[in-house]
């Protein structure tokens, strides 16, 4: 498989607190790019046991969207602007410590700034293969489970084991499945193992034409809580601390060979469309914190399980590993892949402000049978190709953003399905006149069904790009993201890109 591209897109919104004056802030779109540093480790060691280095945050590309929303009983009105003495811009205020709660005031969407923003130190990077995602259990019961391997070296990675190859082994010792010699494992690219007596999630869309189906599949139900790991070796007389790339546990595992750190906290066994995926935000997972994702888009491997891996499920369940909602995604082989600067992400009218129309398009119109009781947001961006190639699949995943069980005064925002639209814009040159450009919908997609909209893991596919339509290098795609509210407040909406040539 050729390899693909990664790029982190980020939309975020903030209401900003100052002194005990409480005002809205519309910063607009910061584009950033933060250059890769050395390995601090030098030439160290690249067995499984010596994997673990802090690996600094590739080049990337970000769009920060700031804003908010509240809901309206009549017409909208503007909110008042505050002015940066240091931009001169209006609507931008200094980060504050604390959200807004209830005195937001009615807002449309007013102009917006650009002006560059600076990530946070990036936290520890995957830089070998370690488990992105799992479940053992889901609505088909104990059978109905994955695990998903990531591939963090930063190359195409063949399969070299012991035995036959490398093992995926429960904390009983027994292996589930083994990924056999000679595999190819694409740079940042994705293995999948199921449970093939129950795994329900075999039609969750993948490559051009495919879908999440097991590379390797197994029949032996792996306990509630129990731990997994992944060795270099199929022999299960090695599976040992100095054979194994990675492992996840609960913190009920007694068995540390197949855990990091305490573990995660163990769960109630609610047969739910649940997945535990690992970080790419750097937040773990939190729906209040505001800012950059400080993993920039980047899988995160500290060694802690508890802090790496982040509880979702379609309903925002309390299973005792945190509440939020979100989806199971997960990849395989022929999914398509993340990279950093492979595609520029540009205002869909560049002559306007970000957080005002065709940009930013807020409606109020009421909608609780599709997750909007407040209205919709409707973000629309223009993606160029710059991966030296055609790119034949195209879709983002979301991986930090406000949502259920939001607290007062933050957005509950509900990823959802949306259509093209016809929009007009000023291009360059600005004010020489207009014309209509076809913004693309993107969709939901499902399986698991999400009938409470999407949220943290959830994708979302622009369906026009196909190996029948697609886009040539250089060239682009106008898409819009549709969002459900659910409850009103401060946002934010970041996304990587995935795809294939």
């Amino acid at each position: 498989m050729c390899k693909s591209f990664r790029v982190s897109v980020v939309f975020s919104g903030l209401v900003i607190v100052v002194l005990a004056l409480s005002q809205v802030a519309f910063a607009g779109v910061a584009m950033q790019t933060t250059e890769p540093a050395a390995n601090p480790e030098g030439n160290k060691s690249t067995s499984p046991k010596a994997k673990k280095k802090k690996k600094k945050k590739e080049s990337a590309a970000s769009i920060v969207v700031f804003g908010t929303y509240s809901p309206q009983a009549t017409t909208a009105q503007p909110v008042a602007p505050v002015v940066d003495t240091v931009s001169g811009n209006a609507d931008f205020v200094p980060p504050a410590t604390a959200p807004a709660k209830r005195t937001v005031r009615s807002a449309k969407t007013p102009s917006a700034q650009i002006l560059p923003v600076n990530d946070p130190p990036a936290n520890v990077a995957a830089t070998t293969l370690v488990i992105s995602e799992f479940r053992v259990r889901g609505p088909n019961g104990a059978n109905d489970e994955f695990i998903e391997i990531f591939n963090g070296t930063g190359a195409d990675h063949t399969v070299a084991g012991g035995g036959t190859g490398y093992a995926v082994a429960a904390s009983n010792g027994v292996a589930r499945c083994v990924i056999p010699n000679g595999t190819v494992i694409p740079n940042k690219g994705h293995y999948l193992c199921v449970n093939s007596v129950g795994y329900s999630l075999a039609s969750y869309p993948a490559g051009n034409g495919t879908t999440a189906t097991g590379d390797a599949t197994y029949t032996t139900d792996i306990p509630d809580n129990a731990g997994i790991a992944i060795f270099n070796t199929s022999v299960p007389a090695d599976f040992t601390l100095a054979n194994r790339f990675d492992a996840v546990g609960s913190t009920s595992e007694a068995n540390t060979l197949y855990k990091e750190g305490t573990g995660y906290p163990a769960l109630t066994p609610f047969s739910i469309d649940y997945a535990f995926y690992r970080d790419n935000c750097g937040k773990n997972g939190s729906i209040t914190t505001f800012g950059p994702c400080p993993a920039g888009g980047l899988v995160q491997d500290s060694n802690n399980n508890a802090a790496d891996f982040v509880f979702v499920d379609t309903n925002g369940t309390s299973a005792g590993a945190g509440q939020r909602l979100g989806a199971p995604g997960p990849e395989n082989l022929s999914s398509p892949i993340e990279r950093n600067a492979s595609f520029a992400v540009n205002l869909l009218d560049i002559c306007v402000a970000a957080a005002s129309p065709p940009n930013r398009v807020r409606d109020f119109t009421s909608d609780p049978a599709n997750n909007s009781t407040f209205g919709t947001l409707d973000i629309r961006r223009t993606v160029v190709n710059n991966t030296g190639g055609n790119v034949t699949r195209l879709r983002f995943r979301v991986i930090d953003i406000t949502t259920f069980p939001a607290p007062s005064g933050i957005a509950d925002l509900r990823p959802r399905t949306s259509t093209a639209v016809v929009v007009t814009v000023d291009r360059p040159p600005c004010g020489s006149g207009t014309s209509n450009v076809t913004v693309q919908g993107t969709t939901l997609e499902q399986p698991p069904s999400q009938p409470n909209g999407g949220g943290f893991n959830s994708s979302m596919s622009a369906g026009v790009v196909t190996l029948a339509t697609p886009i040539a290098n250089g060239a682009s795609v106008d898409v819009r993201f549709l969002l459900g509210i659910q409850q009103t407040g401060s946002f934010k909406f970041y996304l990587n890109v995935e795809a294939l040539p």
